[in-house]
């Protein structure tokens, strides 16, 4: 039976982002969009449109909660993915991490209890250990996500605060909740008292088209909401949104406290860019961008890794999960790829203790398509060696 623990994060954040920026890499690690992706003249334009219309009061102090015209775009939004919201409820933040942080500080204490889908986003990982909080995982068991009945079971038995859990497009494994679970989620969590954190940082890059947040399933008592642009627009605006429901007034005031307010300038560019259209016609181009990538990478995969790697399946983004059938020193496997200038995501800065798994997650965006496949390549060769009898 599972049950909480209090832990220290394996990831390193900053470690991934220090890399993310490393010339001369074939970076399969990070989870940054593809650079080539990033729509710079549509950018350009709406940052010259916000100069032209209001030059000087985007460098004032702006209220905490962010720029009013963008928020209502943004919950404009929501409510076409059947969320009950308006503008007020919602907040901008200084991308989805800080919405994380603002929602754990909010809601959890040292020694609180934390419900969290595992695998899960390392740097969520790193938040929940650096609060001091014993963490309930609640395991992915497949592309759906995690398993309804085992959640019930889990928050009767254990109560915790909250659950954090990505629910489009999970990092690391891509698992994706369909409308009719997260509707049920939102149903367990309200029985059992906790409160669910919906990060939706990747809801616009699945295929076709982004799903119903669990807003749509909630009045603000159980589900909250954090994403961003940082994977679909731009990781440099540093501008994303919180939902917080109704520990609303208690996370402006943290966000106060911590930063006054978000960039004002990027705020009111982006508002720009979305008031001119420019972001539906570049989800199509990035999906477009995204399945050719994976699929890209999944004939190198079949190609050169070893016969038990088992891609999991998405349906959409740009990462791949991968788990292998037998145990792999993967700290030996990344040290020789880093000498062949490749680095990935080794699966276990995903976990907060050791599986006994062997998992790796592969970003399809990051470089050029033909250092993909090349990266790939080296790996696969690396992977070969390590699993001979």
């Amino acid at each position: 039976m599972l049950e909480p623990f209090t832990f220290r994060a394996p990831g390193r954040l900053i470690d991934f982002m220090r890399e993310a920026g490393e010339p001369g890499l074939i970076n399969l690690a990070a989870g940054v969009p593809a650079t080539e992706t990033l729509p710079a003249a549509e950018l350009q334009a709406a940052f010259a449109e916000a100069f032209a219309r209001e030059g000087r009061t985007m460098f004032a102090y702006h209220r905490p909660e962010g720029d009013v015209g963008l928020r209502e775009l943004l919950a404009a939004r929501l409510r076409e993915r059947g969320a009950a919201i308006a503008g007020e409820q919602l907040l901008t933040v200084t991308g989805c991490q800080q919405g994380l942080q603002l929602m754990l500080t909010a809601m959890v204490r040292p020694g609180d209890t934390v419900a969290c889908e595992v695998p899960a986003y390392y740097a969520l990982l790193e938040l929940i250990s650096a609060a001091g909080a014993r963490l309930l995982p609640v395991p992915v068991r497949s592309d759906q996500g995690i398993d309804l009945a085992e959640a019930d079971e889990l928050f009767a038995r254990w109560k915790p605060r909250a659950l954090f859990v990505c629910s489009s497009l999970s990092n690391p494994s891509g698992a994706t909740m369909p409308a009719a679970h997260r509707e049920r989620l939102v149903q367990i969590c309200r029985t059992h008292g906790v409160r669910i954190v919906e990060d939706d940082i990747y809801g616009e890059l699945v295929d076709g088209r982004a799903p119903p947040t669990m807003l749509a399933f909630d009045d603000g008592t159980t589900a909250s909401y954090v994403s961003s642009f940082s994977k679909t627009v731009s990781p440099g605006l540093r501008v994303g949104m919180c939902v917080p429901g109704t520990p609303h007034e208690e996370v402006a005031t943290l966000k106060c406290q911590q930063d006054m307010h978000s960039a004002v300038a990027t705020e009111v560019a982006l508002r720009h860019f979305l008031e001119m259209g420019g972001l539906d016609p570049h989800l199509t181009r990035v999906r477009e961008s995204n399945a050719r990538r994976r699929q890209v990478a999944r004939a190198a995969i079949a190609r050169t890794f070893p016969l038990d790697a088992k891609v999991w399946p998405t349906v959409g983004g740009y990462m791949l999960w991968v788990e292998f059938q037998r145990p792999i020193d993967l700290a030996a496997v990344r040290a020789a790829a880093r000498a062949q200038h490749v680095v990935f995501a080794a699966g276990d800065v995903f976990f907060p203790k050791p599986t006994g798994t062997t998992c790796i997650r592969l970003n399809c965006a990051r470089a050029a398509e033909d250092d993909l496949v090349r990266g790939i390549e080296i790996l696969g060769s690396i992977l070969a060696q390590e699993v001979r009898p």
